[in-house]
């Protein structure tokens, strides 16, 4: 493809999402014919039909799905770079900000920075997501995200990163257990069952500190975090929990927190987000925001 037929790109995104020619003319303000003679072009470039006509409309092909995700997301990093050379005044702003983010962080942090963006920004609303996968990279430069909240990568990553606070894990029983108070040994430790979470990537990742965690008796696997709560209180198992709202879940679940001495399990929770968006004038006031609310929920 050369580059003066870049300006194809907006036509196909137009016709994928609008599902018809002449709703992507109006989107566009061009006329059908415009719209037909720019996807004749794309295929003949791509050999390939792209879209088959339909009675309400028309449908991609398979191929058609498969390119979708890579040239939207061009066309949104090209419009995105327009939009950081403009002023951005939140107070007038309507933009939908999205954000993935760990379960437990979220829960503490995400209620914080909806009520300081909107007692700045009265229309910017956000969207909060898990994260579903381990592919930041991807999802950020396809930005289905505009920032991931996660830990810190323990790999090499192109994305940017900065540090929000740190995390850390502490063991959590019942209150009233018939073994332990205060404080619990290794022995102690590995002789009670546990509960653990299924599934969860930026825990696993915590857990890499203290080896001998894979000797544990794990006799229930929890779908989440918050999850583990109401079977740590009708059991005698374990869990481990993170530090930063076993204040908070106390006040609403019986439990207490052991002291244990030979863990030592933290790890940074960080901000992380493409660099084509580090100019952006909106991204920066969203990322100022996060910090904002961020150094009052993380002391370190």
């Amino acid at each position: 493809m050369k580059s003066t037929e870049l300006n194809l790109i907006p036509f196909f995104v137009a016709v994928y999402e609008e599902s018809s020619m002449s709703k992507a003319a109006n989107r566009l303000g061009v006329s059908q014919p415009a719209v037909s003679k720019s996807l004749k072009r794309l295929r003949e470039i791509y050999d390939d039909p792209l879209f088959h006509r339909s009675p309400t409309g028309v449908t991609p092909t398979t191929f058609a799905v498969d390119i979708y995700p890579a040239l939207s997301a061009s066309f949104k990093n090209f419009t995105s770079t327009l939009s950081a050379t403009r002023d951005f005044n939140p107070k007038d702003s309507h933009r939908i900000f999205s954000i993935a983010c760990i379960t437990t962080v979220a829960y503490q942090l995400m209620p914080d920075l909806l009520a300081a963006i909107k007692n700045k920004a009265p229309n910017i609303d956000l969207e909060v997501h898990p994260l579903f996968t381990e592919d930041h990279e991807s999802d950020l430069r396809l930005q289905r995200y505009d920032l991931v909240i996660d830990m810190r990568p323990m790999e090499r990553t192109s994305l940017k990163v900065i540090k929000l606070g740190r995390e850390s894990i502490k063991v959590i029983a019942r209150e009233g257990h018939p073994r332990l108070s205060g404080e619990i040994t290794v022995e102690q430790f590995l002789a009670e069952g546990h509960i653990a979470v299924s599934r969860w990537k930026s825990r696993s990742a915590l857990l890499h500190h203290f080896k001998e965690l894979d000797n544990r008796r794990i006799v229930y696997r929890s779908p989440g975090v918050l999850e583990v709560l109401p079977v740590v209180c009708g059991t005698d198992y374990l869990a481990l929990f993170p530090v930063s709202i076993i204040e908070t879940m106390a006040t609403h679940f019986p439990i207490q927190t052991l002291e244990a001495p030979f863990l030592d399990i933290s790890e940074d929770v960080c901000m992380l987000w493409h660099p084509s968006r580090t100019t952006e004038n909106g991204h920066k006031w969203l990322r100022s925001q996060v910090q904002s609310v961020s150094k009052v929920i993380f002391k370190d």
